[in-house]
């Protein structure tokens, strides 16, 4: 077998730590590198231990999980981060994948869905707890049913916007000042009326603009 998937634990409750670890470590092609109960802590040992995947908690104590992820995920932007949290609110989960998460797992599913997360992640792929699914499509529904049609131009801005790029790199990519690009980003998200950044990659990806 090829190299396991190293993981690391942050949770300021040690129970629950030490059940994800028997959980994780009966998977052959996983490794428990270490266990951190506060955010100081988890950014100085994910810098020692090097994992593949960081399950974060939200909320810890001396530093936010959010703050934490947007840390590492500058320092280090291979790593996989799932937030593991009792949060259920869509403004918390589209605060997660704003700040660079790229997995997000209620806490009363973990024993049955961290080691899919933890997979998808690996593969490249973003996760979401399913009990979340109806609240996501709920408002994507209801954003939908009074949003106007995107011209094919803001339909090209929303496509880079969604793929990470710059309002520079998209302006020299169409060959259109930054002010244009930016004149139609604002255009999109009041169109949609997008709360953020998050809601426009997942709508780019549901209506096929893009892959995740």
């Amino acid at each position: 077998m090829g190299n396991k998937i190293k993981i690391f634990l942050a949770d300021d409750h040690k129970m629950l730590r030490e059940s994800l670890d028997i959980l994780l470590s009966q998977e052959t092609d996983i490794e428990v590198v270490g266990q951190a109960d506060d955010g100081i802590e988890v950014e100085q040992l994910c810098m020692q231990k090097n994992p593949d995947v960081l399950l974060l908690d939200i909320s810890m104590p001396r530093k936010s999980g959010l703050d934490v992820c947007k840390n590492l995920n500058y320092s280090f932007p291979d790593l996989k981060i799932i937030f593991l949290t009792m949060h259920k609110n869509e403004e918390m989960l589209a605060e997660a994948f704003n700040s660079g998460a790229k997995g997000y797992v209620l806490k009363e599913n973990a024993f049955e869905e961290l080691i899919t997360a933890v997979r998808k992640v690996m593969e490249g792929e973003i996760y979401v707890s399913s009990v979340l699914a109806p609240i996501m499509l709920n408002g994507f529904l209801q954003n939908e049913k009074s949003n106007k049609e995107l011209s094919g131009r803001e339909r090209e801005v929303l496509k880079l916007i969604a793929e990470g790029f710059s309002n520079k790199e998209i302006a020299d990519f169409l060959m259109i000042s930054i002010k244009t690009v930016e004149t139609h980003r604002a255009n999109i998200m009041r169109k949609h009326n997008f709360k953020n950044i998050t809601e426009l990659v997942l709508y780019a990806a549901r209506n096929h603009i893009i892959e995740l």
